[in-house]
């Protein structure tokens, strides 16, 4: 008969897990469809462990393999160099019937950028078929790494010895600060990102900002053919202010794009073709994930038609229901009554489903080989303290009348603490780098909630017994031998990280933006946007509560505790 019990219990609320796997990771409509292939993407062919900052480039073969991926979804290509194994780039894009975008990589190394230009003209003259048109330096004022002058020399230099059309790459601003420079080219090429931009958009506005630009541009010079020479939307990393980061908003920003560019005549490469594991480095996960497609090669998101934002959800759902059957099967067998069982049962699928969660999402933005001794690190310590969560729902449901802190696992208290400190110090980074650095709330989502389910079946069986609430806000009660002066510590750290969160998305936009002091001179001007900013972004907003939520028990760990107070209330002098 128990066991039957314990059957149905587990039964219901793993019925009820998949049905909110289903529910939250089935297809969206996507009201944008592009049908036809793109005008062209931005192509690199690094794979995880090939860097060019490490000067590890990809070989012969993978380029062309790269390349022949891209046959039916793209009709050219746009490249960074004519060097570091690019040079095979052009015979191979012609032999598939892909046109190519040929940019000279320039920077401060002058003798190096003289080899560029060489390379790049002999490319140019040697397949002028397929080379559309050269780019001499991309977003080389926006670096500062030459003055207009000097780019202008080289721009003249590359005119002087090919045919094809000539033009410069930057970010959309800087043309407006540069006439000088855009009198010497043939056509225009700016970059326009809704997602970077200093004020950033939610995506159901990049279409509208895109034609803005769009027009602005050609009212201030008019007569020169515009290419859009990078624009794209991440899949993956934090959001920036109200611009959300999912494969969704991918998919509906690259085929609105398609569409919009054909609807205001412009040419335009979107940025990536392929995710770009390398680039976790210097920007963060964000970097990592522009592509249409995969690192496998493989298309993120079809262009017509709902997509779906986890493809693999039945994989994670079976995972996580495995493992909290197996987790109830064991923690749960001394349990009774089934209303017991049914909430232990909830609460194995609730820590399963954060913990596989939390588990794929390392998984996915560990890109760097030399991380990867983090990753196993990254979901065992959630799980040994999912563990310590099980067992102590399990004592408090067996025996109501337990004493705070029993016979609950020692590793529960040691990495509370330490959970408490990393996530303090991870958001007091974020104040540093709120542009880039991930915002932590799926490591550390395991912590905050298993924390929340249990203070809240604490609290439930204490006041049912008569007991008072504050004991059951607190780690004493969950753990043994809770440090109070760590308590303490976390109790203060906790809250001032939540207000060093709110204030990262601020200091951003004012300290690393590339215009907006200038466009917005005034303070008057600038202390709405910073006000806004500081409750925009609905990822840093929900880390904030987590950050608040999980101070609570450390605020009240503080006090001493005289004796074990027992769920009925009893007080022990």
């Amino acid at each position: 008969m128990h066991f039957s019990r314990l059957l149905a219990a587990l039964l219901l609320a793993s019925l009820s897990a998949f049905g909110l796997w289903w529910w939250s990771d089935r297809p969206v409509p996507v009201e944008a469809e592009w049908t036809k292939p793109i005008t062209s993407v931005v192509f690199s062919s690094f794979r995880r462990g090939q860097d060019p900052l490490h000067k590890i480039y990809p070989s012969a073969e993978q380029i062309e393999a790269d390349l022949e991926a891209l046959q039916g979804k793209a009709l050219g290509v746009r490249v960074y160099t004519a060097r570091e194994g690019m040079q095979i780039v052009p015979p191979i894009a012609e032999r598939l019937g892909l046109k190519v975008t040929l940019s000279a990589a320039l920077y401060a190394d002058e003798a190096e950028n003289e080899k560029e230009l060489a390379a790049v003209i002999a490319e140019a003259n040697a397949y002028p078929e397929v080379i559309q048109r050269v780019l001499v330096g991309n977003e080389v004022l926006l670096r500062g790494d030459l003055p207009p002058e000097k780019l202008i020399a080289a721009i003249r230099k590359v005119k002087s010895a090919i045919e094809q059309p000539v033009s410069y790459a930057d970010q959309w601003e800087w043309y407006l600060k540069y006439p000088d420079v855009i009198e010497e080219l043939d056509f225009l090429t700016i970059h326009i990102y809704p997602f970077w931009e200093d004020v950033p958009m939610p995506v159901e506005q990049a279409g509208d900002y895109m034609v803005k630009v769009v027009d602005r541009i050609r009212t201030a010079f008019p007569g020169k053919p515009l290419l859009i020479g990078e624009t794209g939307w991440p899949s993956l990393g934090r959001d920036r202010g109200p611009s959300v980061v999912n494969l969704v908003n991918e998919a509906r920003f690259v085929r609105e794009i398609a569409n919009v560019a054909a609807q205001n005549d412009f040419d335009y490469n979107l940025c990536e073709a392929f995710d770009q594991p390398w680039k976790s480095g210097p920007e963060g996960t964000v970097g990592a994930a522009w592509g249409i497609l995969d690192e496998a090669r493989q298309p993120k998101f079809p262009m017509t038609g709902p997509v779906t934002e986890v493809a693999d959800w039945p994989l994670r759902a079976t995972v996580a229901l495995t493992l909290a059957a197996l987790a109830t099967l064991g923690f749960a067998r001394r349990l009774n009554s089934f209303g017991a069982l049914l909430t232990f049962a909830f609460i194995a699928e609730i820590l399963a489903w954060l913990l596989v969660t939390t588990g794929f999402h390392a998984a996915a933005v560990t890109f760097r080989v030399e991380y990867y001794w983090w990753l196993p690190i990254r979901v065992l310590l959630p799980a040994l303290l999912a563990l310590a969560f099980l067992a102590r729902a399990r004592d408090w449901l067996e025996n109501p009348s337990m004493p705070a802190g029993g016979n609950a696992p020692w590793f529960g208290t040691v990495w509370m603490s330490v959970s408490g400190f990393y996530a303090s110090v991870w958001t007091f980074l974020l104040l540093w780098d709120g542009r880039y650095r991930d915002i932590p709330e799926f490591d550390f989502a395991v912590p905050v909630a298993g924390t929340l389910l249990l203070l809240a079946l604490r609290a439930f069986l204490l006041m049912r017994q008569g007991g008072r609430l504050g004991e059951a806000l607190s780690f004493v009660g969950f753990f043994p031998g809770f440090n109070r002066y760590a308590a303490s510590a976390l109790a203060l750290l906790l809250p001032l990280a939540a207000a060093a969160g709110l204030l990262s998305e601020p200091a951003a936009m004012f300290f690393t933006g590339r215009d907006f002091a200038a466009a917005h001179p005034a303070l008057t001007d600038q202390i709405p946007y910073l006000a806004k900013a500081l409750f925009w972004n609905r990822e840093m907003d929900l880390w904030v509560l987590m950050l608040l939520a999980w101070s609570v028990p450390f605020l009240y760990s503080r006090r001493p505790v005289r004796a074990a107070a027992s769920l009925k209330g009893e007080r022990q002098e």
